[in-house]
C-alpha cells in the first residue's frame, strides 16, 4: 500500500504582555472597541471561535475544536492571560493537544515558544538560554509533558539560536523555506523535510514551511473557501513523494481575527482533508517520529519570517514598515535603551542574589514557576529546595526575580515590528522597563536618569507623542494614579 502524503498546518498564537506590571490589569485600548482591549477582542474573534468553529453543510451544523488538528504554539504571555480570562479557549487548546497525543502515541499538537517573544539572535547567550528554558517550563506546566519542538519568535534564527534549542534537548523547530540552505533529495520539492542541522554533537531537526502557500492563507484569499483551500493543499502535497509532508504556517490570529471567517473556513478545510484517503493531517512531532530528519540544513546568518533584511527590523531602519511615510530611526536607540535596562537587571541580580541563594543561576532559571503557578505550595517547595529559609531573603529574591522578568519583557519583539514606539506595543515595552528600573532601585543606585536621557533623543512619528522620555513618564504617572 502506498503511504499517503501528509499536511501540517501550524498556527502561532501569541499576544504581548499587555497587563500593567504593577496591577496585572489591561488598560482600555480604544482601538479594540466594542471590547475593552485587544486581548478581549481577539479572544472573541479567534481563540474562542476556533474552540467551537461552526461549519454549515446543508441543514447540518458541525461544531469543531480546530486545535485538535492544528500544529500550534501558545505563547506563555497569552496562555497566562487566557488561563484567567479566556477559560473556554484555554481548555480547548489543552484538549486539542491531549487529543492529538492520544492519536499519535503521546505526541501532541502543541509545541513550546520562547518565553517573552524577544528576538533570540539579538540576545546575549544567558538571556537566550533563559528565554528557551522559561518557555519549556511554561509548556510543561500547561500541557503536562515536555515539549519536543519550539517556535522561535518571528522565526528569527541563527547558529547560536539553533544551538540554544538543541542544548535544551529540543528535537525540532520550524523555519521558512528561504531561511537557509536545505540539501538532500527532498530539498528540491516543496517538502517540509525535516532537515538535519548539526553543530558538533548537537543536532536539531528543521521543518520548513511553504512560503507561497502560507502567504496565500495569511495575506491572500486562502481562507475565503475552506474546501478550495483543502484542495490546494492536497494537490501541493500530492506533488511530493509518498510519505512526504507539506507544512504551512501563519499567525494563529489569522483564523478569525485577521480573516473574519478564518475559524469556520479552517474547520471546513480540515473536514475536507479528513475525508480524503490520499493525504493525512498530522503534527510535527508525530511526523518526525515516523520520518527522521534527512538531508541537511545550514543557516548562513540571522534571518526571520517577517524581515527581508534578516533581523534588522528589530534593530535598525532597514526599510521594513507598514506606512512608507514613517521613519524608523528610533528602532536602534530604542532597542539599545531597553537592552540597557535588561542588562542592568542582570547586573543587579548577579550582585545581590548570591548572598541569598547557593545557586543563583539555577534559581533564576527555575523562578518562572513562581509566576506561572501562584499556589503557595509551589513557592514553599521552591525555596525549600534552594535552601532559602529566611523569610526576608525569600521576599528579596522574589523582588529580584520579578525585576529580571520585567527586564526581559522590555525586549518583547512587537515594540519594534510596527512603525512607531508610541503604539500600544511600544508602550508595553516602556511600562515593563519602568517596572524593572523601579525594582532595581530598591537594591542599587537608580538608572532612570540615564534611561530618560537615552529616551529623550527618540522622536515619534506622531505629533501627540513627542519623545520617548515624555511617553515613558506619562505612562508611569498614569500607572501610579491607577494604583491610588
Amino acid at each position: 500500500m502506498v503511504e499517503p502524503r501528509y499536511i501540517i498546518i501550524h498556527g502561532h498564537f501569541y499576544q504581548p504582555p499587555r497587563e500593567s506590571p504593577w496591577t496585572g490589569l489591561i488598560s482600555a485600548e480604544y482601538g479594540a472597541a466594542p471590547f475593552s482591549n485587544w486581548n478581549e477582542r481577539i479572544l472573541s474573534e479567534c481563540y474562542t471561535a476556533n474552540a467551537h468553529a461552526h461549519v454549515m453543510e446543508g441543514t447540518v451544523v458541525h461544531v469543531r475544536n480546530n486545535y485538535e488538528l492544528l500544529n500550534f504554539d501558545l505563547g506563555p504571555t497569552l496562555a497566562s492571560w487566557l488561563e484567567r480570562h479566556g477559560k473556554t479557549a484555554y481548555r480547548a487548546f489543552r484538549r486539542g493537544d491531549e487529543l492529538g497525543a492520544n492519536r499519535h502515541d503521546g505526541r501532541g499538537n502543541a509545541i513550546a515558544q520562547a518565553y517573552s517573544h524577544s528576538i533570540l539572535p539579538l540576545l546575549h547567550p544567558r538571556d537566550r538560554e533563559l528565554q528557551v528554558a522559561w518557555g519549556i517550563d511554561d509548556f510543561v506546566f500547561r500541557f503536562g509533558r515536555r515539549p519536543e519542538g519550539m517556535w522561535i519568535p518571528e522565526c528569527a534564527a541563527d547558529e547560536d539560536t539553533l544551538d540554544a534549542l538543541a542544548a535544551e534537548g529540543l528535537k525540532f523547530t520550524i523555519l521558512g523555506d528561504d531561511q537557509g540552505v536545505f540539501r538532500g533529495p527532498e530539498a528540491k520539492q516543496r517538502s517540509a523535510g525535516p532537515f538535519l542541522w548539526r553543530r558538533g554533537e548537537r543536532t536539531l531537526a528543521v521543518f520548513r514551511f511553504d512560503r507561497a502557500l502560507s502567504a496565500l492563507i495569511s495575506f491572500g484569499d486562502g481562507l475565503e473557501d475552506g474546501a478550495a483551500l483543502a484542495e490546494r493543499l492536497a494537490q501541493a502535497a500530492l506533488e511530493l513523494e509518498p510519505g512526504g509532508a507539506l507544512l504551512v504556517a501563519t499567525d494563529g490570529e489569522t483564523f478569525g481575527h485577521h480573516k473574519r471567517s478564518g475559524a469556520a473556513e479552517l474547520a471546513r478545510a480540515m473536514m475536507a482533508l479528513g475525508r480524503r484517503d490520499d493525504v493525512v493531517v498530522t503534527n510535527c512531532s508525530a511526523y518526525l517520529a515516523a520520518h527522521p530528519a534527512a538531508g541537511s540544513f545550514e543557516i548562513n546568518g540571522p534571518s526571520s519570517w517577517s524581515c527581508a533584511h534578516g533581523i534588522e527590523r528589530w534593530r535598525s531602519d532597514c526599510g521594513c514598515r507598514i506606512d512608507p511615510e514613517t521613519m524608523q530611526a528610533w528602532r536602534a536607540p530604542f532597542f539599545d535603551a531597553m537592552e540597557f535596562v535588561k542588562n542592568h537587571t542582570n547586573e543587579v541580580y548577579d550582585r545581590f542574589a548570591p548572598p541569598m541563594v547557593e545557586k543563583p543561576g539555577d534559581a533564576l532559571r527555575e523562578s518562572v514557576l513562581l509566576f506561572i503557578d501562584p499556589n503557595p505550595a509551589v513557592q514553599e517547595e521552591f525555596f525549600t529546595r534552594h535552601k532559602v529559609t529566611d523569610e526576608h531573603k525569600r521576599e528579596r529574591l522574589m523582588r529580584l526575580f520579578e525585576m529580571v522578568r520585567a527586564g526581559q519583557s522590555a525586549l518583547t519583539s512587537c515594540a519594534w515590528f510596527f512603525d512607531d514606539f508610541g503604539g500600544l506595543e511600544g508602550r508595553v515595552a516602556l511600562r515593563w522597563a519602568a517596572r524593572a528600573v523601579e525594582i532595581a532601585a530598591e537594591f542599587a543606585p537608580g538608572i532612570e536618569g540615564e534611561l530618560l536621557g537615552r529616551l529623550r533623543e527618540l522622536r515619534s512619528n506622531r505629533r501627540d507623542i513627542g519623545d520617548a522620555a515624555t511617553l515613558y513618564l506619562s505612562l508611569k504617572t498614569r500607572e501610579a494614579r491607577g494604583r491610588i
